[in-house]
């Protein structure tokens, strides 16, 4: 599974067993199920994992629940011209008040249809046919890098060495295909082939989208910005800690944090409110706090390194208590909103 998350939260309940035998048991179900949708069955291992995990940590893809709950993935299952441009949509903050194309299969009110409005009033999809957008059709890997390429033509530098696939014809996606290899968003099944009429699956389809994203260079936010998002986000959250003031938690949380980091910081924070009910105390000092340094940013994705931070830590329950001082060094991963505001979306711990 991806590193456990983060610094005071996740230190709290490493020595949670010392207390845990005065605390009642009680369903925690709605906290859990804030978390369950970041932890699917069929993804660990896989060639794809970093992506499709990243991906789903920032809330750009979901996966399918069985009837016991289990969250899966499937990422070699195909993906449909509909799945994979309203995942490109969302991924990259598209945006469009134009009518676009009018396709004949593509129903008002159908979960696809705004989406597709939009990408195809700013060029970036065209149907099967005049009249036609195919929704439920498996897309090719062809066609993928067509939508990429119009999609992230103005942010991303297509300036590298083209490679020279056997396979692909002179036909209408062949100059995509070669701009998308320049950039290194797409490679081949092989060596020398690229197999751009074969089915793309979910995984194929996230690793190129995430290689796009990470390239983009258009409107880049500073780096003061992005630390100031992350320090303030520890500071404000430490404080309160500190102080004892978990009321006001989800309010930092909400200010701050979305994805798999909100959903855990607010399953944690159910955990505190346990603990605090039946007496557990926790006291925290900070001892240095973190440093920040931006290591990756691109137009809509950044990664932080958080250094040199340290905190000490007190967890008793009247007959036991764990004392420690802990280093909280990790990475801040975040995202641009809809809004246009920074949000962190995961904390991983070295």
């Amino acid at each position: 599974m991806r590193p456990q998350l983060h610094r005071i939260i996740l230190f709290l309940f490493l020595p949670f067993f010392l207390i845990a035998q005065s605390f009642p048991v009680s369903a925690r179900a709605a906290e859990s199920d804030l978390l369950d949708k970041y932890y699917p069955s069929d993804i660990e291992g896989h060639w794809a994992y970093e992506a499709i995990d990243n991906f789903v940590n920032a809330n750009l893809l979901g996966g399918y629940a069985d009837a016991e709950g289990t969250i899966s993935i499937k990422p070699n299952n195909n993906i449909t011209r509909a799945e994979f441009v309203t995942i490109l949509v969302n991924a990259a903050g598209l945006t469009s008040s134009q009518s676009g194309k009018t396709f004949t299969d593509v129903k008002a009110g159908k979960w696809y249809a705004d989406p597709i409005r939009i990408a195809s009033s700013l060029g970036i999809v065209g149907g099967i046919t005049n009249t036609e957008f195919g929704p439920d059709r498996p897309i090719t890997r062809g066609e993928i890098a067509v939508m990429v390429v119009n999609a992230f033509s103005s942010s991303v530098q297509f300036d590298g060495q083209p490679k020279a696939f056997t396979d692909v014809p002179q036909y209408y996606a062949k100059t995509a295909i070669q701009k998308a290899s320049q950039a290194g968003i797409v490679t081949g099944m092989t060596q020398t082939e690229f197999k751009p009429f074969n089915r793309a699956t979910r995984a194929q389809a996230v690793v190129m989208l995430e290689r796009s994203l990470k390239l983009q260079q258009g409107n880049l936010p500073t780096d003061q910005d992005l630390i100031d998002v992350a320090a303030k986000a520890d500071k404000e959250e430490t404080q309160l800690m500190v102080n004892k003031k978990y009321a006001d938690l989800e309010r930092i949380f909400l200010k701050y944090y979305t994805g798999y980091q909100f959903a855990y910081n607010m399953s944690s924070l159910a955990e505190i409110n346990q603990m605090a009910a039946v007496g557990g105390k926790i006291d925290i000092e900070v001892v240095k706090a973190p440093t920040f340094l931006v290591t990756e940013r691109s137009d809509r994705l950044a990664v932080l390194d958080s250094v040199y931070g340290e905190i000490k830590m007190k967890i008793s329950n009247g007959a036991n208590t764990y004392e420690d001082t802990i280093k909280t060094d990790g990475q801040y991963l975040l995202k641009k909103m809809s809004d246009n505001s920074w949000k962190i979306y995961a904390i991983l711990t070295n």
